[in-house]
Order: C-alpha cells, then sequence, then structure tokens
C-alpha cells in the first residue's frame, strides 16, 4: 500500500471537515503501553472509550476487561450477553430493570441476539485508536467516523462516488450502539459484503456521546477507495465549501 493509514486518515479528516478523528479497529496479541480501558470485567459502557479514541486516546480492551456484559458480547468475547436479555431488549424487566421496548416481542429479541452469535470467540486484545496514530506496520479492520448531519453527508457521498447504482452500500439498521459500531460492520467484512454502517441509533447510548453526533463504520479497504477518488470530487467544489465552512 502506497500510503499509510495515518496519512489516509488526516486528508480525509480535513477534506470532510471533522472535529474528530477517524478511528481505527484491530487487533493484536498485547495491549499498547499507553492504552486506557476497564480494569476488570462489569463496570462500564465501551462506547465513551471509543469516543476518546476520535480524541487522540488509545483504547484496548481483551476478555478480562471488557465493561458491561453487552460490550463483552459484542466485541465477541462471550457467547451470549445473560440469561433473560430478550425480556430486557422487549416489553419485560430483569434484576429490577424495566425493559426497553426495542424489540416487539421476547422471541424475536432472543432471535436477533442469536445472529450475532460469535462463531470462534475473540482471544485478541482489542484496540482502538486515532488513523493518525497508526503505525506504518498497522492496519485497521474498520475504521470508525464520529460525524454530524453535514458531514455523514459528505461521507456519503463519497462512498457513491464510485457506486452511485449501488443501494446496500450504506446501511442502518436496530443495533446496539457498540453493535453498530463495531460487531455489524465486522460481520458484513467476515462474509465479503462492502458496507458501511451508519449507526448509533440506540438511544440509551447516545447519551454517552454528544446529541450531533452519530457514527459511520467500514471496512477499512473501503476508506482506501474513497481516498484514491476525493481529489476529484465534489470536495473541490464551491458547494461543498460552504457546507464545510458552516461546521
Amino acid at each position: 500500500m502506497n500510503h499509510t493509514a495515518s496519512i489516509i486518515g488526516f486528508t480525509i479528516k480535513e477534506k470532510i471537515g471533522l472535529e474528530f478523528s477517524p478511528v481505527g479497529m484491530f487487533f493484536s496479541n498485547n495491549k499498547p503501553e499507553n492504552a486506557i480501558g476497564f480494569k476488570s470485567k462489569g463496570n462500564g459502557c465501551i462506547i465513551p472509550l471509543i469516543f476518546s479514541s476520535a480524541k487522540g486516546r488509545t483504547v484496548a480492551f481483551d476478555k478480562d476487561t471488557t465493561g458491561w456484559d453487552c460490550s463483552a458480547f459484542f466485541l465477541g468475547y462471550k457467547d451470549w450477553i445473560y440469561n433473560g436479555i430478550e425480556c430486557f431488549l422487549s416489553n419485560g424487566s430483569i434484576i429490577g430493570r424495566e425493559g426497553e421496548r426495542f424489540i416487539k416481542t421476547k422471541h424475536q429479541a432472543k432471535e436477533f441476539v442469536k445472529s450475532f452469535k460469535p462463531k470462534i470467540l475473540n482471544n485478541s486484545v482489542t484496540v482502538f485508536k486515532s488513523l493518525e496514530n497508526f503505525n506504518f506496520n498497522e492496519t485497521p479492520e474498520i475504521v470508525i467516523f464520529f460525524a454530524n448531519p453535514d458531514q455523514l453527508s459528505g461521507l456519503v457521498n463519497l462512498l457513491h462516488y464510485n457506486s452511485p447504482e449501488k443501494d446496500d452500500l450504506v446501511i442502518t439498521r436496530f443495533m446496539s450502539g457498540c453493535g453498530s459500531i463495531v460487531t455489524l460492520p465486522m460481520k458484513y467484512k467476515t462474509e465479503g459484503r462492502t458496507k458501511a454502517v451508519w449507526g448509533m441509533h440506540d438511544i440509551s447510548a447516545r447519551l454517552r456521546i454528544p446529541g450531533e453526533l452519530m457514527t459511520l463504520s467500514m471496512p477499512y479497504d473501503l476508506l482506501v477507495d474513497i481516498y484514491k477518488d476525493i481529489q476529484n470530487s465534489f470536495i473541490i467544489t464551491d458547494n461543498w465549501k460552504k457546507i464545510k465552512d458552516r461546521n
């Protein structure tokens, strides 16, 4: 590859006018020395930590430091969230917590969770950091953008610049916050399906990031394709300059 992830990240950030850096996720055998994260299981949501990567921090998780059970599941370290999750996602309750009513029935909720069970448990360290901080020999699996509506529009247009006929290149659906950022894009990547995922619709997680932001996650190869074409796209037009300037 002629260009490192850091150059691509810096260029995309500047051309789109992003406040927050694109975040790369990769797997490692060891935790980076400067990484922040949880010290044990069951003690927090990973969304704010991943967001801190967009502000320059390196974040890492392993099977013993995953935060809440849902985070452990969606990062692939557990094969189930917890007994009764189907009640909590629908109209039941568990351990005194009112159901979230995200899914109509318990059966539907259980089938939904089943669809994301990892076939092989994750035994690696999962690392998140700004693309601009990637070393030359590091390549992200996926890239995550935290962006406002104007910036998301720019990214979606770039995705379709060379593929205007694709009506399923960007997808969005019900999903947990961390699931939309990591699990769903990785599922599509593993299946060989090139897709970007517009995420953070999870209202139980949205209060953990600024209200104007949502996410767009995509395989790194797709970002490389964007980068190759960006200098000839709408990015150089007066229309985009006006949108960028108001941000």
